[in-house]
């Protein structure tokens, strides 16, 4: 029944890369519509069967002395759960990208750039071995790239491409060095095999967590994930949601047996989650680029997703990818909505009271809102309270529960602060923009994934625990905590909403350490290049080049050449007591270094 299962996804994704093909924009979305169904409906069979995963072997590539690549499919609940999870969403966001691209003249490149960066996140779930996991992660890079400057035309829309590329290089550096430790010991490059590594090296374990660090935007390498809002909207919904963002959270899901028998990686993993969460959440309050504000929250729910993986949780960080993904990306196309209606004005700041005239936007990122901060019986609480909870439970983390306590206080903040910017109060927009929500484009695939972000947590754990046995007793008043802080941001933030909008009310102060990220991109894209440059100009060009070098040996020779002619011509006095002490001098001083 599971091979079966497996040979049936196999097929939907063979089945999307032939849609590729076709001329028509709209056959990408019907094939991954069609592949979504059957994909859920294989999750239902897979959820009855006793097996809990299957390796298929599909295909030799090559076989280089005792390495033999091959093609290898690994099929258990985690392929399940996401290629149901992946192309749902996917379908929503091209069927979105129907309306929101129908101007561009490129809209069918466009749908199939979203179709292939789609195809490479489901290979790189899917790969059995590491070089398969690797083709996938530079193709969803390229893809990223590829979709970020789509309209090249604009300087910052190539500018944020590059830089995705550059820190997701630097991550990359980490994958690659991991398929290089298993080269020189002799190491198979699949899942299996290493799982049963008798010793694991902190250098394989250390080179995933670079790599999900720069492919999940970690603190450190982060500073890629909101410039990449340069893009278009399909393509935030999409990158943010279920593809390249997840992928490095999926290679420490695959990796946590192996980093749960590292008291120092798992700490270390744990600590990077925890900051980057509390980091990106303090970053995103002061934001009022509506697409940035959503961006950063993105980043303070990876970092939740990596501190769940370093506690021990990794099946509670895969279910928060899956819950994240249908209320992140209704949250992109909701931004995307106001934005195209509002003739590209992104700043929140001149929106306002928009409710009245997109009512079913409106309804769903308030949703989407709900579900991000973890309202109860929504999908983001069936996922975000449960890692608490077993952040509450672990032994090795007594300040963790505080800093994760506080971001998420944050992430109510900065939820209602959108919510309330956007949608509610009085209107600060021209009154003849334009909005209009008749196109079945624009409101269906929002009410999809509104749906699935008020029905799929209730589903999910309904269907799951039975199966796993997802049990977390805690005392009533630590269950509730997380909600008791929730609560206590959105208050905060309704006081903070009433303070602003009179009009002695005091500035924000946009130069602060929070507005301008902490400075970081700053330091590195400005500081940096330039001390850089310095030194290459006065160590490398005036130091070594024009001084030492130059005055050394050309002008150097020509300049002491007079002087040394002069010394020789005088010692020359053709005087026999001068050659006797040059010789004696010569004598006594061969005599003193034989001597020592």
């Amino acid at each position: 029944m599971l091979q079966m299962c497996g040979g049936m996804s196999m097929l939907c994704l063979l089945l999307l890369a032939v849609a590729l093909f076709n001329r028509r924009k709209e056959a990408i979305a019907e094939a991954i519509k069609l592949g979504a169904y059957v994909n859920v409906a294989l999750l239902s069979v897979f959820l009855f069967t006793d097996e809990s995963e299957l390796v298929m072997v599909k295909w030799e590539w090559l076989n280089l002395g005792g390495y033999s690549l091959t093609f290898s499919y690994r099929y258990d609940v985690y392929t399940c759960c996401f290629f149901a999870v992946g192309m749902y969403v996917t379908w929503n966001i091209l069927v979105f990208s129907l309306y929101y691209m129908s101007s561009d003249p490129g809209a069918k490149l466009f749908c199939k750039y979203l179709g292939m960066f789609l195809i490479a996140m489901l290979v790189l779930v899917s790969a059995e071995t590491l070089f398969q996991l690797l083709v996938g992660w530079e193709g969803v890079g390229v893809m990223s790239y590829l979709l970020i400057s789509w309209w090249y035309a604009r300087s910052d829309a190539n500018t944020a491409a590059l830089q995705a590329i550059f820190y997701n290089r630097i991550g990359d550096m980490g994958l690659i060095g991991m398929l290089l430790w298993c080269f020189v010991n002799n190491q198979e490059w699949t899942f299996s095999s290493v799982y049963v590594m008798s010793n694991v090296s902190l250098i394989f374990l250390f080179g995933g967590v670079l790599a999900a660090m720069g492919k999940s935007a970690q603190l450190g390498l982060h500073p890629w994930l909101p410039a990449a809002m340069e893009g278009p909207t399909p393509v935030s919904s999409l990158l943010h949601s279920s593809t390249m963002v997840v992928a490095g959270v999926f290679l420490l899901i695959r990796l946590s047996p192996l980093i749960l028998t590292s008291g120092l990686v798992q700490m270390s993993v744990f600590v990077l989650g925890s900051l980057t969460t509390l980091f990106s959440a303090l970053c995103a309050l002061t934001q009022n680029d509506m697409k940035k504000v959503v961006a950063y929250s993105t980043a303070s729910q990876l970092g939740l997703m990596v501190t769940a993986v370093g506690v021990g949780m990794p099946q509670l960080a895969f279910l928060h990818i899956c819950m994240h993904a249908f209320f992140k990306a209704m949250l992109f196309m909701c931004s995307g909505g106001y934005i195209h209606g509002l003739q590209n004005e992104q700043d929140v700041r001149k929106m306002g009271g928009l409710s009245g005239a997109t009512p079913v936007t409106s309804v769903c990122l308030f949703v989407g809102s709900a579900a991000l901060v973890g309202t109860p019986f929504l999908a983001g609480f069936f996922s975000k309270d449960p890692i608490i909870e077993a952040i509450n439970m672990s032994n090795a983390n007594s300040w963790g529960v505080g800093l994760l306590l506080v971001a998420t206080s944050f992430t109510a903040v900065y939820s209602f602060r959108l919510f309330y910017y956007g949608a509610m109060g009085h209107p600060r927009v021209t009154p003849f923009q334009p909005l209009n929500e008749s196109y079945k484009f624009l409101v269906n695939p929002l009410q999809r994934l509104g749906y699935a972000s008020i029905l799929g947590g209730v589903v999910f754990v309904a269907v799951l625990t039975p199966k796993y046995n997802i049990v977390l007793s805690l005392p009533v008043s630590l269950k509730l905590m997380a909600v008791a802080v929730t609560l206590l941001g959105a208050l905060l933030a309704w006081d903070v909403m009433k303070l602003l909008h009179k009009e002695d009310s005091a500035d924000l102060g946009y130069t602060s350490f929070i507005s301008q990220v902490g400075y970081y991109p700053s330091i590195m894209h400005k500081v940096f290049p330039w001390l850089w440059l310095h030194m290459g100009e006065k160590l490398q060009l005036q130091g070594l080049d024009r001084g030492w070098t130059e005055l050394g040996l050309p002008q150097g020779v020509g300049a002491n050449s007079g002087l040394l002619s002069n010394y020789v011509v005088q010692t020359q006095t053709s005087l026999v007591k001068m050659y006797l002490a040059s010789m004696l001098l010569a004598f006594f001083a061969a005599m003193i270094m034989i001597s020592f």
